[in-house]
């Protein structure tokens, strides 16, 4: 145990040093440095830092205002001084603290009026413009270069996912009239496909959407029944989008074909002799479908999508001198990815 609270006394140490040490570490960053430049930073009139680039560029300069004295911020005047011999001063003064004497051979720039200086403070100075200017942030500043996105790409692009579907009519018609009796709900499935964006505004589409079965079964007193649904749906639509950058939202209209087959297999469980028989009719036909997604790209080749389609399912028996129509809508979530195919 005595070993276990040393343990933890010398790890609050450690944090608590940590923490003081970070807490009192402001940050001077001269940017756009010509090479070879001398950087000097003044605090209070007393040497603060200095450094020298070769190569130019950008000049980090760790300084600490606050050694020593407790205090959590400060006003401070900055200054910077751009002179002969390539060397660029920043100048730091507290209230009650005079303004030195410009030296001969240098530009002096007052950054105008008070900034408030933190322990975490950052500031910035880019000397690359015809006079010098100063960030103040109160944290950390990058010196990474802007992240730059792809936009939304033009020409062809593939795409698959996975799909969540729903048919709205299909347990009715299983069912009818029959008090016991569910249906499996949405099914699982995928849809792949191909587009075509004229412009980053106007493109065409089609697609195939595979759901699984959807599936009801029911019983009455002499019987039990179970009926699907397998369904093909190929869709052709106009796209219109709104790009964004990497990112363009889109609607989209347009026709669906289906093929499907409604079977129902009815077991009689009174009889003992061919209780069970099934009927099935497949049918095929040309309907509407219409819905919207969004598309976001991470290059000029990959990207992802999510969709929401709503469409019907609508046509006669495909064979000849069979009766039932199939007339159904159907709903379908998509998520999946996209690929830019060419340049």
């Amino acid at each position: 145990m005595t070993d276990f609270r040393r343990l933890l006394s010398a790890a609050a140490a450690l944090i608590l040093t940590a923490g003081v040490g970070a807490a009192h570490a402001q940050t001077v960053i001269v940017r756009k440095v010509t090479p070879g430049a001398s950087i000097e930073v003044s605090i209070n009139n007393a040497p603060g830092g200095s450094t020298k680039s070769e190569a130019g560029g950008d000049v980090v300069l760790p300084i600490k205002m606050f050694t020593g004295t407790g205090r959590l911020d400060t006003d401070s005047q900055v200054l910077v001084e751009v002179c002969e011999g390539n060397l660029i001063r920043v100048l730091l003064l507290e209230r009650g603290h005079s303004v030195p004497a410009e030296e001969r051979g240098c530009a002096r720039r007052d950054m105008g009026g008070w900034f408030l200086v933190k322990p975490v403070s950052t500031l910035v100075v880019d000397v690359g413009g015809p006079s010098p200017t100063l960030l103040l942030r109160q944290g950390s500043f990058s010196l990474a270069p802007p992240r730059t996105w792809s936009a939304s790409p033009t020409g062809l692009v593939l795409f698959g996912g996975g799909s969540l579907s729903a048919v709205s009519r299909f347990k009715d018609i299983a069912c009818g009239t029959i008090s016991e009796c569910s249906s499996g709900g949405a099914e699982l499935g995928f849809s792949v496909g191909a587009a075509y964006w004229i412009t980053p505004f106007l493109g065409a589409e089609a697609s195939y959407l595979r759901p699984r079965e959807f599936t009801a079964n029911g019983s009455g007193a002499t019987y039990r029944f179970d009926s699907t649904l397998d369904a093909h749906v190929f869709n052709a639509v106009g796209k219109i989008g709104i790009p964004a950058g990497p990112v363009r939202p889109y609607g989209q209209v347009g026709a669906t074909y289906h093929r499907a087959t409604l079977s129902t297999s009815q077991t009689m469980t009174d009889q003992t002799e061919s209780p069970t028989q099934t009927y099935s009719v497949e049918t095929g036909g040309w309907a509407w479908t219409f819905g919207g997604g969004l598309e976001i790209w991470f290059s000029s080749n990959v990207g992802i999508y999510g969709e929401l389609n709503r469409g019907a399912l609508k046509g006669p028996p495909v064979e000849a001198n069979v009766e039932g129509d199939l007339d159904e809508r159907y709903t379908s979530v998509i998520a999946g990815v996209r690929i830019k195919i060419g340049g």
